[in-house]
Order: C-alpha cells, then sequence, then structure tokens
C-alpha cells in the first residue's frame, strides 16, 4: 500500500522547480516565439547544453504559449499548448532524467505549431494594456457581466497590484460556472493555479497566465451575452447555488464509506444532473465525506472510458481531476462547494454526450473481471490487439502483486514516446492524480481503465520525440 500512495505526490510542487530569472524567462520565451518551427529543437538542444534547465524552459513555454496563443474562438484545439502545461510539469517530475526533456521539448514542438495555425487563422498576439487598472470588484463584476475586454483589464491590474493568487481563486470558481468546452475552462484554470503556485509570485509569468485564463473563462462558445439569456451550459450553475448553500457547516468531514460511493456512482449512470446532484447532496448532509462523492465521480469519469474511449469520454476524466484540483486549492468554503457539485452536475453531462454515439457500450467499472498477465510487456502487446482485454489483464496483473508505481511509469512514458497528440499527456497525468487521490480498494479499476486511452507497443515513435532524443545524445 505504501507504494500506491508514492505513486506520484503531485499534490505538491515538483521537486525539480527552482527559482529562475525573469531575464532568463524572456529569453527562452523569446526564442520559442522567434525560432522557426524546423530548427526550434536544435536550438533548444544547445541551449540545454548551455545549461538550461527544465523548469526555465517550462516556464518560457508558459509565458510565450498565453500571449501568442488565443481561447478563442475555442478554448480548445490550438489552446491545448496552453492548457497542458501542468500535465506536462507532472510528467517531467514523474520521469528519470534521462527522459526529462523529452515531454518539453514535444510541447515546445507543439506550441510552434499551435502558434503557427493561430497565425494562418487569425494573427494573435496578447494585447498590450498601457494602464495599471482595476482589482478584484472590478474583476468579479466583469466576469458576472461576461465583459471579455473588462475581465482582461481588471485581471492585469489585479496581478500588477501583487494579488495575483486572489486572481486565480475567483477565475478557478468561474471557470466551472458552465459546461461549455466540456471541461477545458476548469482545465485551464488548474493549469494556471499550478504554474503560478510552482514557480511564485513572478509577474512576468503570472501576468499572460492570468489573463489568458481570464480570457478563457469568458469565452461564450457562441453563445450571445449568457448574463442575460438562460443556456442550458449555465443551468448546473443556477439550481446547485442554493442546494450548495443549504449544505451543513461540516458537510465535508463526514465518514468515508463505499457502500455510500457505490450508491452515487448508480445514480451517475442513469440521474439526470439535478437527480445526481440532489443525490450527493443527500450524502453530505447524512454525514458521508466530501472525499466519498469525489471518489464516486472519479470512478464514474474512468468508467466512461471504458463504455467509449472517445474524446467526450477523456474531458469526463481530466475535468474530474481538474475540478477536484481547483476544489483542493480553493481557500473559500463557497467554492468548495460549488466545485464538488458542479463535479458532480458534469458527469450526466458527460454521460449525455457518449451515450448515443455508435460503439457504446453497458460496461461497468467494479464487474471488469481480471484477466491473468506475466508482465507489463504483455499487457501492453494485448493492448494493441484489444484495449479491454488489456484492461482486465491490467486488473488481474495489479491484483496478483503488480506494482502500480510500474504501471504508471509505463504509461507514462508510452504517451510520451509514443504521443498521438496533446490528450496522451493530459489524460494519463490526470488518471494518474485521479488514481492518487482515491481511497478504496477499487482504486486498481480505474488506474486499469486508463488503458483504453493508452498506447500499445506496436504504435510508432512519435517523430518528434525521436528527433528530440537523437539531438539530445549528439556530442
Amino acid at each position: 500500500m505504501i507504494a500506491r500512495r508514492q505513486l506520484l505526490a503531485a499534490g505538491a510542487v515538483a521537486p525539480w522547480i527552482r527559482t529562475t530569472s525573469a531575464v532568463e524567462d524572456a529569453d527562452i520565451a523569446r526564442l520559442l516565439i522567434d525560432a522557426p518551427r524546423h530548427s526550434l529543437l536544435a536550438s533548444l538542444v544547445a541551449r540545454i547544453r548551455s545549461g538550461l534547465r527544465p523548469e526555465e524552459l517550462l516556464r518560457g513555454l508558459a509565458i510565450a504559449s498565453c500571449r501568442e496563443v488565443s481561447p478563442y474562438p475555442h478554448v480548445g484545439f490550438r489552446y491545448h499548448a496552453v492548457m497542458m502545461l501542468r500535465s506536462v510539469e507532472l510528467s517531467v517530475a514523474g520521469m528519470p532524467d534521462e527522459r526529462r526533456w523529452l515531454p518539453l521539448l514535444w510541447t515546445a514542438n507543439y506550441f510552434k505549431s499551435a502558434s503557427g495555425q493561430q497565425d494562418h487563422f487569425r494573427p494573435w498576439s496578447l494585447p498590450a494594456i498601457a494602464e495599471t487598472s482595476g482589482g478584484l470588484p472590478e474583476l468579479e463584476a466583469a466576469l458576472a457581466a461576461w465583459d471579455r475586454d473588462a475581465a482582461d483589464r481588471a485581471a492585469h491590474g489585479v496581478v500588477m497590484g501583487g494579488q495575483a493568487s486572489s486572481a486565480l481563486q475567483t477565475l478557478m470558481l468561474h471557470a466551472a460556472r458552465d459546461f461549455r468546452a466540456i471541461g477545458h475552462k476548469t482545465i485551464a484554470a488548474a493549469n494556471a493555479h499550478r504554474l503560478c503556485r510552482a514557480f511564485g509570485d513572478d509577474r512576468l509569468l503570472a501576468e499572460p497566465v492570468v489573463r489568458s485564463l481570464a480570457l478563457a473563462v469568458q469565452n461564450p462558445q457562441g453563445d450571445d451575452f449568457p448574463a442575460g439569456h438562460e443556456y442550458l451550459a449555465d443551468h448546473d450553475w443556477k439550481t446547485n447555488r442554493p442546494i450548495g448553500a443549504a449544505l451543513p457547516g461540516n458537510w465535508s468531514r463526514g465518514r468515508e464509506d463505499l457502500s455510500a460511493a457505490r450508491t452515487l456512482l448508480q445514480e451517475l449512470r442513469t440521474a439526470s444532473s439535478e437527480t445526481a446532484v440532489s443525490a450527493a447532496a443527500d450524502l453530505l448532509e447524512g454525514g458521508i465525506s466530501a472525499d466519498t462523492v469525489w471518489e464516486a465521480v472519479a470512478m464514474f469519469a474512468a468508467e466512461m472510458v471504458l463504455r467509449r474511449n472517445d474524446i467526450v469520454a477523456v474531458h469526463a476524466n481530466t475535468t474530474a481531476e481538474a475540478m477536484r484540483y481547483c476544489y483542493e486549492a480553493s481557500d473559500t468554503d463557497d467554492a468548495r462547494r460549488m466545485l464538488l457539485l458542479q463535479a458532480v452536475a458534469f458527469m450526466p453531462r458527460f454521460r449525455e454526450l457518449t451515450t448515443p454515439r455508435p460503439g457504446a457500450r453497458d460496461r461497468r467499472i467494479d464487474t471488469v473481471e481480471p484477466a491473468a498477465a506475466g508482465s507489463l510487456d504483455e499487457i501492453f502487446e494485448t493492448l494493441g490487439r484489444s484495449r479491454y482485454n488489456a484492461v482486465q489483464q491490467a486488473l488481474g496483473w495489479l491484483d496478483a502483486g503488480g506494482n502500480p508505481v510500474a504501471l504508471a511509469d509505463r504509461l507514462r512514458w508510452s504517451a510520451t514516446l509514443k504521443n498521438r497528440g496533446t490528450h496522451d499527456i493530459k489524460f494519463t497525468e490526470a488518471m494518474l492524480e485521479n488514481y492518487r487521490q482515491l481511497r478504496f480498494g477499487w482504486r486498481d479499476r480505474l488506474l486499469a481503465a486508463s488503458l483504453m486511452y493508452a498506447n500499445a507497443s506496436r504504435v510508432p515513435d512519435d517523430e518528434t520525440v525521436v528527433r528530440a532524443q537523437s539531438l539530445l545524445r549528439q556530442g
């Protein structure tokens, strides 16, 4: 059990994070923005040989991507260059030294692709703001009014006034207020908070990160003026506010109860968002812990990917993890209430998007039958023939005493070496974070379910990663 708890202490700042200077950050960000894509990896490897550290490249990526990649028209697609950075940080922290640069170099190459697409579609850079003005009240008012430009100006003013952490608290809550972009807003909020927390109070980083997040949170995804209309995407927020306010004062500190988690899991399989939230509230009022409710949310999200391993199911898991992160990081009880209830409400929304799709199957995470497997190599070979059979083998391997840390390491390495896109690293790290948070004995089922979106041994190695490996070996 100790090994399971040591899967990755990712709630803490990654151990390789050290202070860097503003000059270093600006220099690396400028290199990322100005260097041609075809020569960027070679330029970065030359910097690595000259002493560049992983944290300096991560910070440069955060600054460059937030300044050069717009969260419009969608909080998604190209914007993954921003949203995946916290996942990359987790991946780097969990890898041995000889592999640590590879997720970062892959992401640097992806940033160039995303910013190039941005320039082709509609050239954009985070606009300069000449004067510092506004504070938290102005930011909150702009968010409530869905006023994008006012929110951007206010976010700038709050950061320049030394209150970046307060701005992030406000934005994390507002990111969870609507179901637009299938959870990407909360994923963006968790990404921003983690980056700013990891690197401390540095306005060079915080200013573009917070402003980029504020713009993402304000994206109505085509809905005209949500502040003045009733849209389905905003329904849960409005109905959950009085429910959250009515929870008892000790709502989060009840007992852990596997039976209650199973009961809520069953509700999430069939109930509407309103009914699921009501069931969760009844458990909390009856003395069941908030951790038990989170357990059901994470397990249901994992069940979604067993049913159909599509992009909707992937985002059910990454959203569940991001909402849990924001919940843990929030500094007010009201915010924590709403983040938990919104997470419960969103799971049936994801289910409703997936169930009608061709290929969806009625698989249940608590009834997966384990199968024998002698090694991880065998499991990842099976993965190339049948994903579900590989899940069964992984569960059998874990039940027989297989080391979950070894499986986590293999999943993480496969997500980088055989990367098929930004969701590989994002999904893998979200699943490992969800696993780390779980407390009951069924948690191995979630880790095994990760194989539904993992990369099999037969998948070709990613060309960018292979090129990065070659450059790093030279000289």
